[in-house]
């Protein structure tokens, strides 16, 4: 899998804890804590983010719909 660096800025209690991960054995470095961490949180979150991107869909479909009628609306 191809990787691409980034810089990320953490409070030092956060980052504290991911050392402690890696002290306990959990995980062997930093990248390897957040990665899984932005791993979980996509598997957790989709679902309420594609939801979303629906409802925005529907509600551009539903403009376009009365955008369409409006010519036949008396005014």
């Amino acid at each position: 899998m191809e990787t691409n660096r980034i810089t990320i800025r953490l409070p030092k209690i956060c980052l504290q804890q991911v050392d402690l991960f890696i002290k306990a054995g959990e995980f062997l470095t930093r990248s390897e804590v957040i990665r899984q961490a932005v791993n979980e949180y996509i598997r957790n979150h989709s679902g309420r983010i594609i939801e979303k991107a629906d409802n925005i869909k529907k509600v551009q479909e539903l403009g376009a719909a009365v955008e369409a009628l409006e010519p036949y609306v008396k005014k």
